[in-house]
């Protein structure tokens, strides 16, 4: 690219969208550089990098019109099939060392906290303004989701699967996961199956949130992913979303086999919202998830596909033969207690489970919690250790 000088470089910001406070900043980052205006320009151009994200901040645009400005800097639009794509040719993309905990992902679910997060119980504010905004920043999410999948699979390549990255990383990052929020809706299986059992686990960072309880700042529950209980690899739209020659998605249901659109039903999403799972959520923010995150007509139609062949049941403690978490409260001893339990033998388990939950009317809190009640009645039928 031909070199520009500062004060070009400020000017063709200003084009794009920043404001008079954001590039006195970018003015005074590029001098603190020692005159690598080269560096600072290809970091602005990157959505997350610590110098975008600082400008957004300190800029004094309007809640919205801040949101706006990332979506438009990624020429994000809705195709025909009402899917979110990225331009190809757009000036800014997603940073490719966007961690899933990242200051800008943390400030900008705080954004859309601010402008859509206060609504009172049952009412979709996102939803309900059905706006060009509204749906493109509702889609975006899943973009999110791409970007922190890809980024602990290329930070720890070394790994055996995508449960030990994950847990890595948050290990690295000194927060803890979350296991306790529903995977009903990510455990979805054909509408006639009569021998269904849970697969997929869900795994939320962080499972408490590393700013104060008072603070705007929450990352509590906000990254979500997915992940087959037997090969602890990520369970994800991502997988079999297919990518034009062109760098478009391919978005058209009629490109996809059922058994592909599976994964579109069951697949992770970042949350802008804050579930409740079993945690604790900020009194302002306490219909947070189900105003942003919740029943959403504004999916694209490929997702709109999948759940009709792949439905999801209701709480086990509510209805007959309903869903029951096989990973909650306990986590990694979920995890082992299931996978040693013989394939055979799943299936009888899963219904003595989920009629123990309905009949007690208790939440799911994981399979070795009702392991550890009813062992000694019942192993060798389950064939748990074998």
């Amino acid at each position: 690219m031909e070199m520009m000088t500062l004060e070009q470089q400020l000017s063709n910001l200003a084009k794009e969208g920043w404001d008079k406070r954001s590039l006195r900043y970018y003015r005074q980052n590029c001098r603190q550089q020692d005159s690598d205006t080269l560096a600072c320009w290809q970091e602005i151009h990157q959505v997350g990098t610590p110098l975008y994200t600082k400008m957004l901040k300190r800029s004094l645009l309007p809640v919205r019109l801040k949101i706006q400005l990332v979506l438009d800097h990624l020429g994000t639009y809705v195709d025909e099939h009402n899917f979110l794509q990225l331009a190809p040719m757009a000036k800014y993309h997603i940073w490719t060392d966007l961690a899933p905990l990242a200051e800008f992902n943390v400030f900008f679910r705080a954004l859309v906290l601010r402008l859509y997060g206060r609504a009172p119980k049952n009412r979709q504010p996102l939803v309900q303004e059905n706006s060009d905004l509204t749906r493109r920043l509702n889609l975006f999410r899943g973009y999110l989701d791409r970007q922190a999948i890809s980024y602990l699979r290329q930070t720890y390549p070394f790994l055996p699967n995508d449960f030990w990255r994950l847990a890595v990383y948050a290990k690295r990052c000194g927060v803890e996961l979350d296991f306790e929020t529903g995977a009903n809706y990510h455990n979805r299986h054909l509408a006639k199956q009569i021998d269904f059992v849970p697969e997929n686990m869900k795994v939320q960072l962080a499972k408490n949130s590393s700013y104060g309880y008072f603070s705007r700042l929450n990352d509590a529950r906000m990254v979500e992913f997915i992940i087959n209980i037997d090969t602890l690899e990520f369970v994800s739209q991502w997988n079999v979303i297919k990518q034009e020659k062109t760098g478009k998605f391919c978005s058209d249901p009629e490109k996809y086999q059922v058994s592909e659109l599976r994964a579109l039903a069951d697949t992770e999403s970042f949350n802008y919202g804050i579930p409740h799972g079993k945690g604790r959520v900020p009194w302002r923010y306490r219909y947070s998830h189900g105003n942003l995150d919740g029943v959403n007509p504004l999916e694209s139609d490929l997702r709109k596909k999948a759940k009709k062949f792949w439905r999801a049941d209701g709480d086990a403690r509510k209805e007959m033969n309903g869903y029951g978490d096989l990973i909650n409260s306990n986590g990694i001893a979920d995890i082992l207690c299931w996978q040693n339990v013989s394939r055979e033998t799943r299936l009888a388990l899963y219904r003595d489970y989920t009629s123990w939950l309905y009949q007690t009317k208790q939440s799911s809190t994981g399979i070795f919690h009702y392991y550890a009640l009813h062992s000694s009645e019942k192993i060798y039928n389950w064939g748990v250790g074998r």
